[in-house]
């Protein structure tokens, strides 16, 4: 275990009061849930230790009351470790539907790692890892969740042909599934059109180039030499050195009809943000003319909801830590889908325009519950598996729950996997 350093801990400290008091507090929160365990009881604390502790309790932050209780909680956590058994291989919970959860890595791998790990515990099935040049790398993130889980399946949630070259994304997924023994998955999708101007990267015929790079890559995959000569992707007889283990699925992200068609006719899967069944019922009209037009069954698409979800006790702190994502979906949605759901064209547009002023709490407080019901799955655990069997009844055979979760992830995590996913064991 890496030694503890008072100098360490201050570098942290000073790091965390850049992010702000939820970080802090967050870090905190994590310490105490060690420290409050029957472990501390048996630790041998010195008087100084005992009172730093207290000290942190009672919310007095100093580096000295950090570092000496890091330094029990890792005594403890390494005693924890020693004192594990060997890791029970997990079986796969057999429910009416798959379960997904989506983590942003904008936070520490281990932290991602740790929140993975503990949904699979929960039973998830999947586990989707954005890709964002803002935050830590996806296939990095995956390896490490690979090494730490033993069923859940593990997606890219979604990577574009844009910023990454079809060679490294077809060499990224094939090492990943080698890793874990079979469990990769790729979610494929255009790319979102304001980060790639960031860039300096022109979104270019989206749905042809997202259609290549599917053939392409199921090409690579082969290990066979490659000549593929499309509009968009051209290779001249390039071949991998291996091949994964099993074949991968790819999942196409897609809002529009040209896109949920194209993933009908090619996709083992479609992954679709969106958390109303009134946008399901128009896709899965979609997907399954791409699969008629293919000669497909409908059953051989994975069409998946990737959701904005939030639980709480509390239906209305379920709602309020929705209102962030939820101000940002409704700013960036075309009218006719806020037409679709009945919903004020000119509030949300005041959304949008207060969102590029940077008045974003201004936003947030035009948020009404008309905006959250339609773009979003949120309230207490009952209220959110009556929304999911609706989801259910519109086509969804995989949900996935999406940021924020929920007021506190810890407690969110805990609903979802004792009390949500639990209703829909088959």
């Amino acid at each position: 275990m890496a030694e503890i350093t008072r100098n360490g801990v201050e570098r942290m400290l000073k790091r965390l009061e850049r992010f702000g008091k939820e970080a802090m507090d967050e870090l905190l929160d994590d310490i105490l849930a060690i420290l409050t365990s029957e472990d501390v009881e048996r630790a041998a604390l010195t008087p100084r230790e005992r009172a730093d502790i207290i000290a942190l309790i009672k919310g007095r932050y100093t580096p000295q009351a950090f570092f000496n209780a890091l330094q029990v909680a890792a005594r403890i956590l390494e005693d924890q470790r020693k004192a594990l058994p060997a890791r029970e291989v997990l079986k796969p919970v057999e429910r009416r539907v798959q379960f997904g959860v989506e983590l942003v890595p904008s936070m520490s791998l281990d932290k991602v790692v740790e929140y993975a790990r503990r949904f699979e515990l929960g039973g998830a099935d999947f586990v989707w890892i954005t890709d964002h040049y803002t935050n830590r790398d996806p296939y990095v993130t995956l390896s490490l969740i690979a090494r730490a889980t033993d069923v859940m399946n593990l997606g890219v949630g979604v990577t574009n042909p844009y910023t990454r070259h079809i060679a490294s994304t077809a060499s990224a997924v094939a090492s990943l599934d080698e890793l874990s023994e079979g469990r990769a998955a790729l979610g494929l999708g255009p790319g979102d059109r304001s980060t790639l101007a960031a860039l300096n990267i022109e979104l270019e015929k989206p749905l042809t180039r997202v259609k290549e790079t599917v053939l392409a890559l199921r090409a690579l995959w082969s290990g066979e030499p490659v000549r593929f000569d499309g509009k968009t992707v051209r290779l001249e007889g390039a071949r991998m050195s291996f091949r994964p283990p099993n074949e991968i699925p790819i999942y196409i992200g897609a809002q529009g009809p040209k896109m949920l068609r194209l993933a009908g006719e090619i996709g083992d899967g479609v992954l679709i943000n969106a958390s109303n069944e009134k946008d399901f019922e128009l896709a899965s009209k979609n997907i399954k003319s791409g699969v008629e037009a293919a000669n497909r069954k409908l059953k051989d698409v994975d069409v998946v909801a990737y959701t904005c979800f939030s639980v709480a006790e509390s239906e209305a702190d379920a709602k309020k830590a929705a209102t962030p994502v939820v101000a940002f979906i409704a700013a960036g949605s075309p009218e006719n889908v806020l037409e679709r759901h009945g919903l004020d064209v000119e509030k949300a547009n005041k959304m949008k325009e207060l969102i590029s002023k940077g008045k974003i709490p201004d936003a947030f407080a035009l948020v009404d519950d008309d905006f959250i019901e339609a773009f979003s799955v949120s309230g207490t655990p009952e209220q959110c598996i009556n929304k999911i069997e609706t989801l259910l009844k519109a086509g969804v055979t995989q949900f996935v729950f999406g940021s924020p979760l929920g007021k506190k992830k810890k407690d969110a995590l805990q609903l979802i996997t004792e009390k949500v996913m639990p209703a829909f064991t088959a």
